[in-house]
């Protein structure tokens, strides 16, 4: 418990500060894991580490010897051998056992349910169009909360639409780039990209590291053809 606690305090300080400062999306990323970790560690190692051990060592163990050891005081005499007796194990361990794999299966069951959601969700996108750009007979709406980017961790939408029909339409791959050229270098930045689970509609995530103004490059290749488009884009500091 002190070693669970020790980590907790000195990871918890680094999921407070806020996003803005140097480094602190890079270190985030890295103490979120490893706080659930420690409480996970702690909690194995307290209940389910000391249970498997005494059903393996049972075998050497006498159930009425240990009892009587721990309820008897220090200056009573042990009983003989003759009047010890084995007696049926008991199942209360069963019952730790079982709740503690239902609540371990029940979390990971969450996790996986909240990671697929998120990624088959479907549907309308909530936010506004903050670039909207026309490839051959497609019209590709870029749509984010804010109704901008950010130098943070941005989550935003990517759809493409037939210009006649407004219909949402498979773009297949898609790839999405922001670059910025500064003297001496070029700052670069890619998306993270993948299907909503709804046709023509992706969900994209992406880190510019600093505002300023981009420019912004999509790919997209797959049943309606292949091309591509630039824009500029101003990062929201």
């Amino acid at each position: 418990v002190m070693t669970v606690c020790a980590i907790l305090f000195g990871l918890i300080p680094i999921m407070w500060s806020p996003v803005t400062e140097s480094g602190a999306d890079v270190m985030k990323r890295i103490a979120a894991p490893m706080i659930g970790g420690a409480i996970t560690t702690g909690i194995i190692g307290l209940l389910l580490y000391p249970v498997i051990f005494v059903f393996w060592r049972k075998h050497y163990l006498k159930a009425k010897s240990v009892s009587t050891m721990l309820t008897s005081p220090p200056c009573q005499t042990p009983p003989a051998p003759a009047e010890i007796t084995q007696t049926p194990p008991t199942r209360r361990s069963w019952h730790w056992v079982i709740v503690i794999l239902i609540i371990t299966i029940g979390l990971s069951g969450y996790s996986v349910w909240q990671r697929i959601g998120r990624t088959n969700s479907g549907g309308a996108v909530s936010g506004r169009s903050f670039a909207t750009q026309r490839v051959n007979d497609l019209i590709i709406s870029f749509i984010a909360p804010n109704d901008q980017l950010q130098s943070s961790v941005n989550d935003f939408f990517i759809e493409f639409s037939n210009s006649v029909s407004g219909e949402l339409v498979n773009a297949g791959t898609v790839k999405f780039d922001l670059n910025m050229n500064m003297p001496g270098m070029v700052m670069h930045s890619s998306a993270t990209i993948e299907s909503t689970g709804t046709p023509g509609q992706y969900r994209a995530q992406i880190n510019p590291g600093m505002g300023g103004d981009w420019v912004a490059t999509l790919h997209y290749d797959g049943p309606h053809g292949n091309g591509s488009t630039s824009f500029s884009v101003n990062i929201k500091p």
